[in-house]
């Protein structure tokens, strides 16, 4: 589908790697839908995307709720068919474990896992019956190779790499992709706000959102959002101690602090 005019619905899509994505789509020519909790910023991104001269269709939608995500998406289908999901929408909350608030913890499961399953449920049955479409879920390279600080993050991360393989399986005889995203450390307003990585340069979220974008094009398996992230991971895979060494150094600082 490169090159041609997409209907693509990118949840999270008010802020971060969300907005930057709805923006390299719509300089693409694509169509978005736009869904998240704040349908102000959302008209916002909207707005930008107009400007850009693409179409943007704004839909409120809390992952974390049954009901919103199935209105959401029955709004968003009875205007047309989506060809691409982008499940994006996520929280992130660095602690080391014992100092992490537990309902923090359950809404991050929530909202990463099973906010996906969600959006997924709802949108999968259509693409199955037209015999094509694209999933993208926006994983993080800690669901891949775990950091301590961020222990529940990883887990929910990790959750959402090995659905998004198992179902794979399903749907491929149904003409439908799902492809695992891996951004990094990247320099949202959120996340240079609220964690610390040492050593770890920030991705420019404009950056990750054109790889985002390549990975829709090209469907991998799963797909790192930096060349070296892509090589990082495959170390890690033939020297996981060397790894974990590396992920801890990352957090040496926080975990120096006392409490």
């Amino acid at each position: 589908m490169a090159g041609s005019s997409r209907r693509v619905l990118v949840t999270g899509a008010s802020r971060g790697i969300g907005r930057a994505t709805a923006l390299a789509l719509a300089r693409r020519g694509d169509r978005l839908v736009l869904a998240a909790r704040d349908e102000d910023a959302l008209r916002e991104v909207a707005r930008e995307v107009l400007a850009r001269g693409a179409d943007a269709m704004v839909v409120r939608c809390d992952v974390t709720d049954d009901a919103s995500v199935s209105s959401a998406i029955e709004r968003a289908l009875a205007a047309g068919p989506i060809d691409v999901l982008v499940n994006n929408a996520g929280v992130f909350h660095q602690a080391p474990f014992l100092a992490q608030d537990p309902t923090s913890q359950r809404r991050e499961m929530d909202v990463n896992y099973f906010g996906a399953l969600r959006v997924a449920r709802a949108v999968l049955p259509s693409m199955i019956a037209r015999r094509r479409g694209t999933i993208v879920n926006v994983s993080s390279i800690v669901g891949a190779i775990p950091c301590p600080t961020v222990a529940s993050y990883c887990g929910s991360k990790a959750a959402l790499n090995a659905w998004s393989h198992a179902l794979r399986g399903e749907v491929a005889q149904h003409g439908v992709r799902i492809v695992v995203f891996l951004p990094s450390h990247t320099d949202t307003e959120h996340a240079l706000a609220t964690t610390r990585f040492d050593g770890v340069i920030a991705l420019r979220a404009d950056y990750v959102a054109t790889e985002l974008v390549r990975a829709i094009d090209r469907a991998p398996r799963a797909y790192a959002a930096s060349p070296v992230f892509r090589a990082f991971l495959r170390l890690a895979g033939m020297f996981p101690a060397w790894a974990e060494a590396r992920m801890r150094a990352s957090t040496r600082s926080l975990l120096a602090l006392p409490g």
